[in-house]
């Protein structure tokens, strides 16, 4: 299927000469599309560049064409790729291949960034053991570095000059840090932690004071990246710097104004890659600096996505606002993989034409989903680790199952906007910050809609709630039985009694029986000048492994009871995510089909994902539209305009749809 690429590839292999006047470069903030590549070159590697040519690099711009590429400096082994005047290289060298990348891209005016491992550098930490980080023992953990030796003065500001000076690249996406970042014994970090807080220093997370030990840890890190980015922009001022899954869902923190990073990236998981996309971009789409997200060309072991569902995934993330790109591997000697150009080519057709519908959008506000910082913090036993986020994860898939256009609000989101939302939804935290309780329950007095999820965050609005205390939290596996139907969910549950102007919405039943109901499971109640919903079960993870109808309806039913003024409505199939957005006083409602087996493990190749029809969409505007376009195609809808809302008929939706209003 790939001869019509390999044809051009082998057309462009001989015409070196024959290159298209650069195009101007584009910064990060600018971009919106890119390809990136990385081998983690070992020390036994050979002949690197052997196969790699210009007009390999020329057939694979000329069918992607990407703003940027990202290719490999330096992986976690911590062997340089290229000939580095300063670390440790490969073996041998045919040619040069990031000189031989470089002057092609700068030919066809592409921006050209690098992978390069930072903390974790397994080489560095073997030659230097004694710049290793430690475990509780004292001993090396053999991978990573010690944020409180010499590592980033020694090797990588030293290195990432060098290919900001010497080889002119743009910037660098430097990979294994938050991640690679663990508590660290070494003797150093022992007596400055003994230092600062006169304390003994906790082993494990069962002693005392270890929650002091890793927020220790992570101040130490934000001040590495300081000192690291500062040092390179004094020697190369335009050159952008990004720490992979800085500041993102992993490191729930604002952004600092001083820590020099110029945009935020992540590589999301392989695997289930929509709904981790729709996670991460969430996360990092407030966070005040361009970012964007990485889709896996491949899941494990190795097995290739088809173009259609790293589309699919790739929707999710620009219709936020977010840029995409693309991983693909580099072989050993540094060349590209001319198999993949095809695939490459069919995400740009997908990618380019919705540049002027996502880039540079604004998000309306509508659910905002709060994630708390406190709460993460005290659910995980780590310094940034991908974990303790599986019960808000759980309701946002719920929300987003149920038609809601969901932002994700960190503490310091919220407290920046709250009341800009319809609607705030607040999952299962076991703590929270008292000053934002005290704002939510503002924020519902003044005519907010607040929906409270789980057995410990109901709690804190129990006043509110109108409801009292029956029995103390326990573990349940029972039925809850809605609108005629029943879901088990196995979670933490705390009984409550009803006040007279609460209403009940849900209950649990002894079995799959309505003769035999149990305790209460959902209310909601009018207070101040809003109202307030609360569901009295852990439902995030249950949601996340068992996936039901049951707990998406109860949850829109509720939000529909609390009465948010929500702008659009879209009837027709639940496998669609919506997410409402502006650019240019024009209303862009975004559609992404969820459909097909993405979430199934077993499932490695999707080449077919059902197109949905006849979605029946309705949005609330002030006046009379002058038209509804379907974006990026052009095409205009018919639609009625009455009572302040604009209703239409969207034929098919295959992967992502913009409904363009004006």
């Amino acid at each position: 299927m790939y001869h019509k690429y390999i044809f051009v590839f082998l057309i462009s292999l001989f015409s070196i000469g024959t290159y298209s006047q650069a195009k101007k470069k584009l910064s990060r903030t600018e971009s919106f599309w890119g390809l990136h590549f990385d081998r983690h070159s070992q020390l036994t590697d050979k002949h690197l560049g052997a196969s790699l040519t210009e007009g390999m690099v020329d057939s694979l711009l000329t069918m992607g064409r990407p703003d940027y590429i990202q290719v490999d400096s330096k992986g976690h082994p911590g062997v340089s790729s290229y000939p580095t005047k300063i670390g440790q290289q490969v073996e041998s060298y045919e040619k040069d291949p990031l000189a031989l990348i470089r002057k092609v891209t700068e030919k066809k005016g592409v921006s050209l960034y690098v992978h390069h491992s930072g903390v974790m550098d397994m080489n560095y930490v073997r030659i230097h053991p004694e710049e290793g980080r430690r475990l509780p023992d004292g001993s090396p953990d053999g991978q990573n570095t010690s944020l409180w030796r010499n590592y980033a003065d020694k090797l990588l500001i030293p290195q990432v000059k060098e290919l900001a000076i010497r080889y002119g690249i743009d910037g660098v996406w430097i990979d294994g840090e938050s991640w690679a970042v663990y508590p660290d014994y070494h003797p150093l970090a022992v007596k400055d932690f003994k230092a600062q807080t006169g304390l003994a220093v906790p082993l494990t997370k069962d002693d005392d004071h270890y929650k002091e030990f890793l927020e220790f840890n992570r101040r130490k890190f934000l001040s590495y990246i300081k000192h690291y980015t500062n040092e390179i922009h004094k020697a190369a001022p335009s050159f952008e710097v990004c720490s992979n899954w800085a500041f993102s869902a992993m490191m729930p923190e604002p952004v600092p104004e001083d820590i020099g990073l110029d945009f935020l990236s992540g590589d999301y998981d392989p695997d289930n890659s929509l709904n981790t996309a729709n996670w991460n971009a969430r996360c990092l789409s407030g966070q005040g600096l361009p970012y964007d997200l990485m889709a896996w060309s491949f899941v494990r072991p190795n097995i290739p996505k088809t173009a259609l569902q790293i589309n699919q995934e790739a929707a999710s993330v620009i219709s936020l606002g977010g840029g995409c790109q693309v991983y693909f591997r580099q072989n050993e000697d540094m060349s590209f993989q001319p198999a993949s150009f095809g695939i490459i080519k069919d995400i740009a057709d997908f990618m380019l034409p919705r540049r002027e519908f996502c880039k540079d959008i604004s998000i309306i506000p509508q659910v905002g989903l709060f994630y708390s910082t406190e709460g993460w913090k005290e659910s995980v036993d780590d310094i940034y680790r991908p974990f303790g986020v599986d019960d808000i994860r759980g309701i946002m898939d719920a929300l987003l199952d149920g038609q809601q256009s969901v932002e994700v609000l960190m503490t310091h989101h919220l407290k920046e906007k709250m009341s800009s939302y319809p609607l705030i939804v607040v999952p299962e935290w076991e703590k929270m910050e008292d000053d934002m309780v005290a704002s939510l329950k503002e924020y519902v007095r003044n005519g907010g809609r607040l929906l409270v999820i789980g057995s410990s965050s109901t709690r804190r609005f129990e006043d509110l709630l109108g409801v009292s205390r029956k029995k103390e939290p326990v573990r349940i596996s029972l039925p809850i039985g809605y609108d005629e139907r029943f879901v088990v969910v196995e979670g933490t549950y705390r009984e409550v009694t009803c006040g007279a102007d609460t209403k009940e919405m849900a209950r649990f039943y002894e079995t799959n029986d309505f003769r035999y109901p149990s305790g209460v499971v959902a209310t909601v109640r009018k207070y101040g000048k809003g109202s307030i919903g609360g569901i009295y079960v852990d439902l995030g993870k249950t949601y996340l492994s068992n996936t039901s109808p049951v707990i998406r309806d109860l949850l829109a039913d509720m939000i529909a009871e609390l009465q948010p003024d929500m702008m659009v409505e879209v009837k027709g199939s639940h496998k669609v995510n919506l997410v409402t957005t502006s650019k240019d006083n024009k209303l862009l409602i975004q559609l992404i089909n969820t459909s097909g087996d993405h979430a199934n493990v077993k499932v490695k190749g999707i080449d077919e994902i059902p197109v949905l029809q006849d979605l029946k969409i309705t949005v609330a505007m002030k006046k009379k539209p002058a038209y509804v376009k379907v974006q990026p195609e052009g095409n205009e809808l018919d639609f009625s305009y009455e009572s302040g809302r604009v209703n239409f008929i969207l034929p098919r939706l295959e992967i992502h749809s913009i409904i363009e209003i004006d």
